[in-house]
């Protein structure tokens, strides 16, 4: 399912934070939030999970507004990891992980054997069944992340929007969650700090700056030198990955810049009809990472 994103405008806590957004996350693809702390990633997440509503604009879902949408109904397709994640759980890993059933079952109804089979599932993706039986308020920051995203998946939603879903995991599990990510191929809208990350998993990028989308395109379209010392601050060259053949943005850690990221008109690239770009298959079954599920739905299912 596709999310487009038509002027949105969005205030918090008295200011404005996004201001005529404009973005698509086309259907299948993983589309990517980067941009300076302060730039309205978040925010604008925010609004795609419902958690803020929009001053102006709308987010649409295969067509429909999200806020015309039941809660019940939107919750079958849309499911996310906010960056804000509830840690005082008391209960296991497994039952946190069911919760991301809730949205299909009757009110008092119980498990049935293909709840099981989707938690059972989620669960191997991220690599926690051996922890099922463990109190989530054990686990450690990364664990609980996994086991999050482990409640996303078990909501088996059509798009995925996750707010910075590296953060905690060491590079193992980052580099398996990007894996699982690209090898799911849902609709995903995800923010990501680490721009190299982003260059890897992601199909297009649309880089935030003050608010505004400034600019869109595949990460080779915009995740230039000229982006980098504009919106980021940064002396940077960007180079092929020796490995993967993607972007590789090579930082400047000895010298910063002496001017401030400056405003800059946006920069749109042409939309290409071409298939989303394939990844280079891995060796290894990739292990996800944490989730906190939040949803929605058109009338496609339900």
């Amino acid at each position: 399912m596709r999310i487009d994103i038509e002027d949105l405008h969005v205030a918090y806590a008295g200011r404005t934070v996004v201001a005529g957004a404009h973005l698509v996350a086309a259907e299948g693809e993983i589309t990517g939030l980067v941009g300076p702390n302060g730039s309205g990633k978040s925010t604008l997440l925010r609004t795609v999970y419902r958690h803020l509503k929009p001053v102006a604009g709308r987010v649409l879902l295969a067509g429909t507004d999200l806020g015309e949408l039941a809660p019940a109904r939107w919750a079958r397709h849309v499911a996310a990891l906010p960056q804000e994640r509830g840690s005082d759980f008391e209960l296991t890993v497994r039952e946190v992980v069911a919760m991301g059933r809730t949205p299909y079952k009757r009110a008092f109804a119980g498990e049935d054997a293909a709840d099981r089979d989707i938690v059972a599932r989620a669960l191997t993706d991220v690599g926690m069944t051996e922890q099922a039986g463990r109190r989530f308020t054990d686990l450690s920051g990364g664990e609980r992340q996994r086991v999050l995203l482990a409640r996303a998946f078990a909501q088996d939603p059509d798009v995925l929007v996750l707010d910075e879903p590296t953060n905690h995991l060491d590079i193992r599990h980052q580099v398996e969650l990007l894996a699982l990510l690209r090898d799911r191929r849902r609709t995903t809208l995800v923010s990501l700090h680490d721009l190299n990350a982003a260059a890897s998993v992601c199909d297009r990028l649309h880089v935030l700056h003050a608010g505004s989308v400034v600019a869109s395109g595949t990460p080779r379209e915009v995740l230039t030198p000229e982006v980098m010392a504009e919106v980021f601050a940064v002396r940077a060259a960007v180079v092929d990955h020796p490995l993967t053949g993607d972007p590789l943005i090579a930082f400047d850690h000895r010298t910063p810049t002496d001017q401030a990221p400056r405003e800059h008109a946006p920069r749109e690239h042409a939309p290409t009809d071409q298939a989303p770009r394939e990844h280079a298959p891995t060796d290894q079954a990739p292990t996800g990472q944490a989730s906190t599920a939040v949803a929605s739905e058109t009338g496609v299912r339900g």
